[in-house]
C-alpha cells in the first residue's frame, strides 16, 4: 500500500489520520465499515484546524483509502461521528471483499494532489459520489463533527 502513487501523494497529516483510523480496526469479521471518526476528533488528536482535518479526510476519500458508510450527525438528539470503511480490508458490514481503490488511483493533473475539479465538486455538492447502495444519497462528504 505504501508503494502506491496514491500513498506517496498524501501529505503527512492525511497519512497520520489514516494510520490513526486503521488502529481502530479490530481485524477480520469485526468493525470495518463501522469505524467512527470525526473531523473534530482528528483536529484534537493532531492539534490541527478543523479545515485541515476535513481536507485530509477528503484527500483520503479521493485517493481511495476510506469510504464513508454512515453519515455522522451533530444535533441535540443524535450525536455520532461518521462511520468509515477502510478499502484495504474486507467490509464487515456487508461482507464485500477489499476494494483497494487506492491501487487504481492516478493523478488527475500534473501534480500528485487532489484535482481542483474534485475539490470544487465536493465543496459545491457536499454529497458522496456514487459509492454503492450502502451510502445514503444525502450523506455528506465532510462528516458532521462529533465525539
Amino acid at each position: 500500500m505504501m508503494n502506491t502513487p496514491a500513498w506517496k501523494s498524501l501529505d503527512a497529516t492525511a497519512r497520520a489520520i489514516y494510520v490513526h483510523m486503521a488502529t481502530r480496526y479490530a481485524g477480520p469479521g469485526s468493525n470495518n465499515g463501522r469505524l467512527p471518526y470525526s473531523i473534530r476528533e482528528a483536529a484534537t488528536e493532531f492539534r490541527i484546524g478543523k479545515s485541515t482535518a476535513a481536507r485530509s479526510l477528503l484527500m483520503l476519500i479521493d485517493r481511495g483509502f476510506i469510504v464513508p458508510v454512515k453519515r455522522g450527525a451533530f444535533s441535540l438528539k443524535k450525536r455520532h461521528a461518521t462511520e468509515w470503511r477502510l478499502t484495504e480490508f474486507s467490509s464487515d458490514v456487508d461482507g464485500d471483499l477489499a476494494t483497494k481503490d487506492f491501487a487504481r488511483w492516478v493523478p488527475k493533473n500534473s501534480e500528485a494532489g487532489t484535482s481542483i475539479e474534485t475539490v470544487r465538486y465536493l465543496e459545491r455538492n457536499r454529497s458522496v459520489p456514487s459509492m454503492g447502495p450502502t451510502v445514503s444519497k444525502t450523506a455528506r462528504i465532510v462528516p458532521a463533527i462529533g465525539p
